[in-house]
């Protein structure tokens, strides 16, 4: 399923821009406008839609929001004006991230407890293995410039989406959770322990916009380092979190591991930072050097960022509502996503190498503050007051490292 996922979710991201401004005559600017509306409308569905998958049950709204991705990106074929792409982007974005708690319930709902790390680890690796076959076949149908590339792109993309729901179908439905007490309405976005960590996991991953985002502009901005290079070392991170993602990943489940992890994450993420800004010398094999060996420690430092921080929500996520936690700490990311971009690029293209340094203080003192900040979570997931006397508590007390 994730493999079917990721060739669809492929071909359209490696292309949409070619298609939207080629086949459906829109604009480069209403195109980002309206991606950065799809962006906004993710971040609110994270807040809220975690909450439906708990009520409703993850299975049965996975397969019914994959439903309505299929019929939404199918009408794509339809969409000719920038009102009616605005529309149908925004709606696809909040049904795009809105599904992200839904399927990550349901990877603890067909995983054991100790196992649910490595399961999202090798999620990860048949991902974006498959985006990268996804984005070769995007490649050949845009050079096809005909109705038949245009269909075959967008159908391509829907299908998956229904495929997805089909092999949902096959799984096992959740047992409805017990319930000692109503739970509060948006109880997750209600704990500021919580956010608290939220907030500081997705100061960790702006790791992804120095990658895709700073990084080049950087090579290409203020370094003697070939721009083809570049997408050589796109590949090189690629290749590095297909193979890579398990291993790194092995015996992280706890919260204390997630927070140890988080710590060698944030060493390896600034130690990347420092050398990126050393990329900038003006000695050509010093430069490609310092280029290189920043993308792959930035990678480490990625793939071990990610399995940190699937640790994390899964020990902070409470079963009585562990989707509605797990679309909640999710929006750290998604905030990263829409603000990270901007402020990384002003920092580092305004302040040179010294950007670069505070960029890696940032990444050290994130990773310093989360196992203060997951305890305290945690703590704030276990009810102060005495448990009524044949209950359980709503989250086990965390255990401490072995």
């Amino acid at each position: 399923m994730t493999l079917i996922d990721a060739l669809g979710t492929g071909i359209f991201l490696a292309g949409n821009v070619v298609y939207f401004t080629r086949f459906a005559g829109l604009s480069a600017g209403q195109v980002s406008l309206g991606i950065s509306a799809a962006g906004f409308a993710g971040v609110v569905a994270l807040a809220v839609m975690g909450r439906v998958a708990d009520r409703f049950g993850s299975r049965r709204v996975f397969i019914a929001l994959s439903i309505v991705q299929t019929i939404g990106y199918a009408a794509y074929l339809l969409v000719h004006t920038f009102a009616a792409f605005f529309v149908l982007v925004s709606v696809l974005g909040f049904v795009d991230f809105g599904k992200s708690p839904a399927k990550q319930a349901l990877v603890s709902l067909i995983a054991e407890a100790h196992s649910r790390v490595r399961v999202r680890a090798m999620m990860r690796s048949l991902f974006n293995g498959g985006c990268s076959v996804g984005s070769g076949l995007a490649a050949l149908l845009l050079s096809f410039n005909s109705h038949l590339a245009e269909y075959a792109f967008v159908l391509g993309n829907a299908l998956s989406f229904l495929a997805c729901a089909l092999f949902a179908m096959r799984f096992p439905a959740p047992e409805p959770a017990a319930h000692h007490a109503k739970p509060k309405r948006l109880a997750a976005l209600r704990n500021r322990p919580f956010l608290a960590i939220t907030a500081v996991t997705g100061v960790m991953t702006l790791h992804a916009s120095v990658l895709l985002v700073v990084f080049p502009l950087w090579i290409v901005e203020r370094t003697v380092v070939p721009t083809s290079l570049i997408g050589v070392l796109m590949v090189v991170n690629t290749v590095m979190c297909v193979f890579l993602q398990v291993r790194l990943a092995r015996d992280l489940e706890s919260l204390a591991d997630g927070s140890r992890a988080a710590r060698k994450a944030a060493v390896l993420l600034a130690v990347s930072s420092l050398l990126m800004g050393l990329a900038g010398s003006r000695h050509p094999w010093l430069a490609i050097a310092m280029a290189c060996s920043g993308v792959v420690v930035l990678t480490w430092g990625e793939i071990v960022q990610a399995a940190s921080r699937s640790a994390l929500s899964y020990a902070l996520a409470p079963e009585h509502a562990q989707a509605e936690y797990l679309g909640a700490f999710s929006m750290g990311m998604a905030g990263q996503s829409s603000v990270g971009p901007y402020l990384c690029t002003s920092l580092v293209i305004g302040l040179d190498r010294i950007g670069w340094a505070i960029l890696a203080a940032v990444f050290v003192l994130a990773g310093l503050a989360t196992g203060p900040l997951a305890n305290r979570a945690a703590r704030s997931l276990v009810p102060n007051t005495s448990v009524a006397e044949g209950t359980e508590p709503l989250c086990p007390q965390p255990q401490s490292a072995p």
